[in-house]
């Protein structure tokens, strides 16, 4: 049954003095992104703090019924929110592990752990999960994952691995056949993420992925290194966005609405779980 009063309070615009003091200091101004990315309002942004029960939330999904589905990131547990009334429901597919993102496709939820092993929930009946393992011996530390339409695939993004610092890789779990490619599907160069930044010092490590419905770009979020990747599908770096930290204090999942509402969430800092809506004002 539903679980009600699960957000504790939706803040529209929430600005605190203390919040403008502290990026006063840094030159930010209070902004969300610099540079500000088009067609999004900050000014009508929307801050959802999460009950604790949601505290290590990671992976998001956009549902058709404009719920959003989040899992937590140690447990086997898929939460179905409401974001208008706070009511969630739960669903139970496996024990304790390290998951790191999701997605839906159709009937099923697609729950990632970060050594790669992939998990098919069903969304209508709950422990029925079928799980598909990663290739062994490549030491990848997987943390983004979205679903690409046009190639009916997964892709997973990785957030570290052993070969080399110097490129993101992906990998795709192609849907028709249930198979991992064996190479990677395409890398982001790192200088590529960094010249944007117009900084080399700066580490980057993705924490999530999601493809915006009407861009048809890619925009990845970096908890380390607090930035925003907009890329092509094929990888190619567009523009790369510094998040606020004091609004950002460890982004661990995206999504978008089909109209282009843009979700980013926190991870608990402090013991507080956070959602940011940033309203798509025009195409």
């Amino acid at each position: 049954m539903p679980v009600k009063n699960f957000l504790l309070r939706t803040m529209i615009g929430f600005a605190p003095l203390a919040l403008f003091w502290i990026i006063g200091c840094t030159g930010k101004s209070g902004k969300s992104f610099l540079p500000k990315i088009p067609g999004y309002a900050e000014n009508k942004k929307e801050f959802i703090v999460l009950d604790k029960r949601l505290l290590e939330i990671s992976g998001m999904s956009y549902l058709p019924d404009g719920r959003i589905a989040g899992m937590d990131d140690e447990k086997g547990k898929i939460f179905i929110i409401n974001i208008k009334d706070g009511s969630f429901e739960t669903i139970d597919y496996s024990g304790k592990g390290d998951y790191e993102d999701m997605v839906k496709v159709k009937d099923f939820y697609y729950v990632m752990e970060s050594q790669g092993k992939m998990h098919k929930v069903s969304a209508s009946t709950p422990f029925t999960a079928t799980t598909f393992k990663f290739m062994k011996g490549l030491k990848i530390e997987f943390e983004g994952l979205y679903f690409d339409s046009s190639a009916n695939k997964l892709v997973m993004v990785s957030k570290d691995h052993r070969n080399s610092s110097r490129e993101i890789l992906t990998y795709a779990f192609d849907l028709s056949t249930e198979t991992f490619s064996e190479d990677p599907y395409y890398t982001i160069p790192m200088a590529s993420v960094l010249a944007r930044m117009e900084d080399n010092t700066v580490e980057i490590k993705p924490s999530a992925a999601a493809i915006h419905p009407l861009q048809k770009k890619l925009f990845i979020v970096a908890s380390v290194g607090k930035s925003l990747i907009k890329c092509t599908l094929q990888g190619k770096v567009e523009q790369v966005y510094r998040l606020n930290p004091t609004q950002f204090p460890q982004p661990e999942g995206i999504t978008f609405a089909p109209n282009g509402d843009m979700y980013i969430s926190n991870e608990g800092v402090q013991g507080k779980a956070t959602i940011l809506k940033f309203p798509y004002v025009h195409p």
